[in-house]
């Protein structure tokens, strides 16, 4: 049947295999932002606060910048609902190592303690500094195995050795494996304290973020409220000068949230609607197209119905045949949409999982496979979804006809 006509059977499977693709690649791209993922493996019950806003009730000035250390000592390190709160900082830094006067540049991480709490790393060797190294400031630092390949050869065991970071000496205390760019918060290919001051004081002003561990979602609007009542309770009095946070945000909010300033909770509802009406629509209009080219053939085949049933043929076993040959067209155009989009996310996941123009150009790598989010699930469910449609598409002209008379049939 494939082979009679051989260029409406290609558009068939192709049609059926493009809607699949589409379909596929949005869903990939939505879970690899916001499945659990090592190092990142708590994305659901965490929540950040990037932005902190200043206003002046006299002068009616408002100024909106990122958080900073201070605010972070006065606002919120007392919360009480959270799990676990810590700082970051990311940016480029030029390295060494002890004794060489051949640098390198590598993406650093400046956070605390509690860092390594939120986040699962797999240590090669060594450990991540402590709470007591933190708030002495002791300049200790954890490096990537690529980075500690590059600075020492592979064979060699970094722990212990001195790695100068902007020319100031720290004690490599752990070694642990690449974090992919996709996990934008823990990544990093060096890891220091931001306590021991690495570059003359100016550490105050780098560009943080918090970063909240609710002990369950459930306490999401929970830590929100506390955020709120501690914003009240630290304003100073006797300034006209408040302090707002923008967030705390899960990350799917800061995903719709994006350039987003208000402190409104993003409306996921309405999110989610215009998301599974995307994936609809992206289904909807190959299968209307589809039920075009099933209409032809069925109407071609009208005569061969009549024959069919002259012979004995009964209605449901006509239909059967005709929901059969198509299923077989969907199978073929569904294992090759799931190859195509596989083809299709790790051709372009350079652009497609960038952190943006404004991000900085991250030095390390997407080590994670796109297979590991095609999830079977996903895909059985979007190809029922196609196979579903597919047969509609053909089934309802096959139903009328096979309704036909025998001899309006054979005449057709």
């Amino acid at each position: 049947m494939l082979k009679e006509d051989k260029v409406i059977s290609i558009i068939t499977i192709l049609g059926t295999a493009l809607a699949i693709t589409m379909v596929m690649a949005i869903i990939l791209t939505q879970r690899i932002k916001t499945t659990n993922m090592g190092p990142e493996v708590n994305r659901e019950r965490t929540m950040y606060i990037q932005y902190v806003k200043e206003e002046t009730k006299k002068q009616q000035y408002v100024s909106i910048g990122s958080v900073s250390i201070n605010s972070y000592k006065q606002y919120l390190e007392q919360l009480t609902v959270p799990e676990k709160i810590s700082m970051i900082s990311e940016r480029q830094i030029n390295i060494c190592t002890e004794g060489s006067d051949i640098y390198h540049t590598a993406d650093i991480k400046y956070t605390d303690a509690a860092f390594w709490s939120i986040y699962s790393f797999s240590f090669i060797s060594g450990k991540p500094f402590t709470n007591e190294e933190f708030q002495s400031g002791v300049p200790v630092a954890v490096i990537g195995k690529s980075l500690s390949n590059k600075l020492y050869n592979e064979e060699s065991d970094a722990i212990g050795k001195i790695v100068l970071i902007d020319k100031k000496p720290y004690k490599v205390i752990g070694i642990v494996k690449d974090v992919s760019t996709l996990c934008k918060y823990a990544y990093s290919q060096i890891w220091i304290p931001y306590t021991s001051n690495s570059f003359s004081n100016t550490v105050q002003s780098n560009i943080y973020k918090a970063v909240v561990l609710a002990k369950n979602t459930s306490d999401f609007p929970e830590i929100k409220s506390e955020v709120r009542r501690s914003e009240i309770a630290n304003n100073p009095e006797r300034e006209d000068k408040e302090v707002s946070f923008i967030g705390p945000f899960s990350g799917d909010e800061i995903l719709v949230k994006t350039g987003n300033m208000n402190n409104d909770d993003p409306d996921m509802a309405k999110n989610r609607l215009r998301y599974y009406l995307t994936l609809a629509v992206l289904l909807l209009i190959p299968a209307i197209n589809l039920s075009g080219f099933s209409l032809f053939k069925i109407i071609n085949r009208t005569s061969e119905i009549g024959i069919r049933k002259a012979f004995g043929a009964n209605k449901k076993t006509i239909l059967m045949q005709v929901l059969y040959e198509n299923f077989l067209t969907s199978l073929i155009g569904g294992i090759i949409g799931l190859a195509l989009s596989f083809l299709a996310i790790n051709f372009i996941k350079d652009k497609l999982f960038t952190q943006g123009p404004w991000s900085p150009q991250l030095i390390g790598e997407n080590t994670i496979p796109v297979s590991a989010f095609i999830s079977p699930g996903v895909f059985l469910y979007v190809f029922l979804v196609c196979v579903l449609l597919n047969l509609l598409s053909s089934g309802i002209p096959a139903w009328r006809a096979s309704r036909l008379n025998i001899v309006e049939a054979i005449r057709s």
